[in-house]
């Protein structure tokens, strides 16, 4: 069974209506069976996998690869992408390959917003387990190599992992902020905006707040 998954790290942008508003929204666009689970520090309308580390803020996200989580294939999704559309294709490249990502809006490279995977991922994990102060000051520039996502694309590249890209296979269904203008006039097509900077979905009217509910 497909499961969609979160991460919330309490004491960041974030706050646990977020989780909330989520999962109420792939219910509403994904009408397949499917298992919606967050990994968290705190309690949550859904289903909890408790976080084991202290990673801070995105890092945390890392904690999605640890071993034996899941069985089946994982759509990934951040708390600030704004779900508009029916997720049935998003969701079926979950199944289909290996490992699939959205490339960033500046610089067309592998972003974590999104993450749709079927293999075992648990080597970038235990990479970053093992060394995870050292790994935190070598990702902290900003760039192709930042955060987690500079992590994570490291350590599949090392493994010859052939990295999809959803925005790619699926053109138009996945958008960002940027493309909406002044958050009224909804995409055609679109079915997740990711909104990785400010304004987040709580702080605005329009059209991203008659989906984001």
């Amino acid at each position: 069974m497909l499961t969609v998954a979160s991460v919330f790290r309490s004491g960041g942008d974030y706050f646990p209506k977020y989780v909330r508003v989520l999962r109420d929204a792939v219910r509403r666009h994904l009408p397949i069976e499917h298992r919606f689970v967050c990994l968290t520090d705190v309690e949550v309308a859904c289903e909890r996998i408790p976080l084991v580390h202290g990673w801070p803020s995105f890092y945390s996200k890392i904690e999605l690869f640890r071993p034996g989580l899941f069985d089946g294939p994982v759509l990934y999704l951040d708390l600030d992408t704004v779900i508009c559309g029916d997720l049935r294709d998003i969701a079926r490249l979950a199944g289909e390959v290996g490992f699939a990502a959205v490339s960033d809006p500046w610089y067309g490279h592998f972003n974590s917003s999104i993450m749709a995977f079927t293999m075992d991922c648990s080597f970038i994990y235990d990479e970053f387990a093992s060394r995870p102060e050292h790994y935190q000051r070598v990702h902290r520039r900003g760039g192709s190599s930042y955060g987690d996502q500079g992590f994570t694309e490291r350590r599949l590249r090392e493994r010859d992992v052939a990295i999809e890209y959803v925005n790619r296979l699926l053109p138009g269904q996945v958008i960002n902020h940027f493309d909406i203008g002044e958050y009224g006039v909804p995409v055609q097509d679109a079915r997740i905006c990711m909104m990785m900077t400010r304004p987040k979905p709580h702080e605005v009217e329009g059209w991203v707040a008659r989906h984001w509910y």
